[in-house]
């Protein structure tokens, strides 16, 4: 004959093994909370998990939901984690889609399938959406010189993932491919430490900086902001005529 134990032993037993020795619990109780209920609190370890497709998801949403880590953030994505870089877009802004001037009437443009304020978003000669105004000079000195360049064109490395350089354009003459990358806030911390790992991923991939003569895969072209946050047109100019006559 065997014995069963009853029920409220087993679940007795069990609650004791999450118990330390002195009494305390080894697990503790947490709770799923929306990215719209913890704005403005913050958490030492958090999890972030973004369904695909998630309709509700904005650039700001996003960006609210990052920064509530104080230690460390784990993203949950159900797709390829480099998808999110499309929030970046203004296209996925919800400040770029409201139309509410209350001393000026809006200025909506069609971007693909919205309408965006035409003040909100930075848009270049050529009609391309970039992220910053340094962006817009480069790219329209890059249109009137007539190069025809591609914004944010992946470029895949050794391990599969995507980077992104600002611009990419090709000397067909010389069989040179150019990447530029604009740095606006090196004097940012944390955005010099990713400049700078993202730096060494160029070098491994043998792209060079153009001081350094380039690399056997391409050049990299570098500029950056001033100490003011401005950029001069007249160095990206003299920049791209020494650099293609």
């Amino acid at each position: 004959m065997s014995l069963i134990p009853h029920p409220d032993f087993i679940c007795q037993r069990t609650f004791n093994r999450l118990l330390s020795e002195d009494g305390d619990a080894f697990l503790e109780l947490a709770y799923a909370l929306t990215i719209h209920k913890v704005q403005g609190s913050e958490f030492g370890l958090t999890f972030l998990i973004i369904p695909n497709p998630s309709r509700i998801l904005s650039r700001e949403l996003l960006y609210t939901a990052l920064t509530r880590q104080q230690n460390r953030v784990v993203l949950l994505h159900q797709g390829p984690p480099h998808e999110l870089m499309k929030y970046a877009s203004d296209f996925f802004s919800e400040s770029a889609r409201r139309l509410t001037n209350l001393f000026r009437e809006p200025n909506p443009i069609e971007w693909e399938t919205r309408f965006l304020e035409q003040n909100l978003i930075h848009r270049t000669i050529r009609g391309d959406a970039v992220r910053s105004k340094s962006e817009v000079i480069i790219a329209n000195i890059l249109h009137q010189k007539g190069i025809a360049y591609e914004y944010e064109k992946p470029l895949i490395g050794p391990d599969g993932r995507p980077r992104y350089p600002d611009f990419t354009f090709e000397d067909e003459e010389m069989g040179i491919v150019y990447y530029w990358e604009h740095l606006g806030m090196v004097n940012i911390t944390s955005y010099r430490q990713r400049w700078e790992r993202k730096l060494a991923w160029y070098r491994d991939m043998g792209i060079l900086p153009l001081d350094e003569g380039g690399g056997p895969n391409g050049t990299l072209l570098i500029t950056r902001d001033d100490d003011r946050g401005g950029i001069h047109a007249d160095e990206i100019n003299a920049l791209l005529d020494n650099l293609l006559g």
